[in-house]
Formats: C-alpha cells, sequence, structure tokens
C-alpha cells in the first residue's frame, strides 16, 4: 500500500481552506454565520440540544459540493461501487486522516490542552450490517488503527438533520476517565457529532476535540 504523502499529496490542491475562527467563521464548525453572529444556526441549535457538546472540531477540509473530496466521501461507502473503487477512494479518506493526524496532531492536542488516548468514530445512527466504512478506513493505516476503540452504536433515538440528541448514541464499553478523539468523515448541522460527543461525556469520558474530513 502507498504510504499516506504519497496518496494525499497529488490531492491536496483540491481541498478548501479552513479559515480560523474569528468574524465571519464559526468558531465551532468553521462554516459561515449570518452576518453578526458568533456561530452558524446549525451550531447554535445542536450545541444547545445536548448536555455535553465538544466546542473544539477541527475540519480537514471545508467541501465543495460535487468537488473531488465531496465525491470521495460520498463514494467511500456507496455499496453500489464495485468494491476496488470503493477501496480506492477508502485508501485516500484514511490517509489524509492519517497525514492531518500526524502533521497537526501536537496542535490539536495544545489547543485542548490535554491529549487524547484512544480515537472512535460517529457511527451511523441508523445503524449499519457490518463494518462502518470509516472504521475501515481507519484499519488501514496502523498510526491509526493502533489508537482505535469502537464505542459508540445507535442508541434510544435518532439525531437528525439540526436536531441532535443525548440519547442517539449509547457507549459499548466502559469509558470512565478516556479521553477520545472523535472522527467523523461529514458534518452537516453537528447533530450526530454533538449526540455522540455528549454520549461518550454522560457516560464518564471526556472527548478531547473532533476531527471532521470534511466540515
Amino acid at each position: 500500500m502507498p504510504t499516506a504523502i504519497e496518496i494525499i499529496d497529488p490531492c491536496i490542491g483540491t481541498y478548501t481552506r479552513v479559515l480560523p475562527v474569528g468574524p465571519g467563521v464559526c468558531d465551532v464548525c468553521h462554516g459561515a454565520p449570518n452576518t453578526g453572529w458568533p456561530r452558524c444556526y446549525s451550531c447554535a441549535q445542536t450545541v444547545g440540544q445536548v448536555s455535553h457538546p465538544v466546542e473544539l472540531v477541527v475540519p480537514i477540509s471545508l467541501t465543495e459540493l460535487l468537488g473531488q473530496l465531496h465525491h470521495v466521501l460520498r463514494s467511500y461507502k456507496r455499496e453500489d461501487y464495485p468494491a476496488s473503487v470503493r477501496d480506492g477512494f477508502r485508501q485516500q479518506v484514511s490517509a489524509l486522516l492519517a497525514r492531518f493526524l500526524w502533521k497537526h496532531g501536537d496542535c490539536i492536542q495544545a489547543a485542548a490542552g490535554e491529549e487524547w488516548g484512544c480515537l472512535t468514530i460517529v457511527p451511523s445512527s441508523q445503524g449499519r450490517a457490518g463494518e462502518h466504512p470509516l472504521e475501515g478506513a481507519i484499519r488501514l493505516f496502523p498510526s491509526l488503527r493502533d489508537q482505535y476503540r469502537a464505542l459508540l452504536m445507535p442508541g434510544t433515538e435518532t439525531a437528525e438533520h439540526n436536531r441532535a440528541s443525548d440519547s442517539a448514541y449509547a457507549v459499548t464499553e466502559d469509558v470512565s476517565g478516556l479521553r477520545v478523539l472523535l472522527v467523523d468523515d461529514t458534518f452537516t448541522s453537528g447533530a450526530r457529532a454533538q449526540s455522540a460527543a455528549s454520549a461518550l461525556q454522560l457516560a464518564g469520558a471526556r472527548v478531547v476535540a473532533m476531527v471532521l474530513s470534511d466540515g
């Protein structure tokens, strides 16, 4: 398998720069809030709907509709595509995350004021047969695989667009005292991600930060 650098370097020019938090940049997702507001409508809604949200959200790239990264993140989980095609896109997702954390992990930990001890993903809120595609991507690179723990499963409620819930996910094991890096592939309104973060923290974990392939 090629290295993360070999896979991702040719694609870097297609990614969209993420601006630092400030005027005109949402202080959670780094998207664009309405004029005069520090936080976009979706993040204001979803952060306020759960007991223990995470506000240190780190997008790797903002996504342009129908752009290259948008295509990759849609295609790596499409079951109607041949396995060989999905595998190629999955390598890109895995390499993107591995290279980003290798290059910027220390900065994330400095911003959080603490290190994480493991990483986990935001699973599908509806449940999914077999391994989640993002979980499969994470297992491709040892630097990610060695940190990974499957800590969440669907809960008694469903997270929907602009509608987060403490009960949308449940933990799969005792997470008391764990310091967790939460990973997701896409972030639309933040409902699923904030629901997952809150479920972990209600169970006794500490979500150090959330990293997104696509903001």
